[in-house]
């Protein structure tokens, strides 16, 4: 029995590593049709990313920051796309700038006073 163990146990590491082989063979001989796949994942993900933002800086232009009520509904809208641009490395690098002065405006409720254009 322990001989019949020992050959079962043998084959099994053996087509283990030859399964093993043809996957880095595969990985090695196919490499750029698999980094221009994931970089087409890649794309397309930023791109829903993209078009989510735009959605919601285009509702941004349905609110009055003078009514209170609205206030709040743009501060969420504020508050998901700080989120969104967080959480994509490639965007938040790009958009720094923009998530700085968002994320003032959101966590700071003295930026949120309407100012007249000459700074009164």
């Amino acid at each position: 029995m322990k001989e019949v163990d020992f050959w079962v146990n043998f084959l099994a590491n053996a087509f283990t590593i030859v399964a093993s082989g043809i996957a880095i063979y595969v990985f090695i001989a196919n490499r750029d049709k698999l980094t221009s796949a994931l970089n087409a994942i890649v794309n397309y993900s930023i791109q829903l990313t993209l078009s989510d933002l735009r959605y919601k800086v285009e509702r941004l232009n349905d609110y009055t920051a003078a009514d209170k009520e609205q206030m709040y509904e743009i501060i969420n809208l504020l508050n998901d796309i700080e989120g969104q641009i967080i959480g994509n490395k490639i965007l938040n690098s790009a958009l720094s700038e923009q998530l700085t002065k968002i994320s003032n405006f959101t966590n700071n409720p003295a930026n949120r006073t309407p100012k007249t254009q000459f700074g009164e």
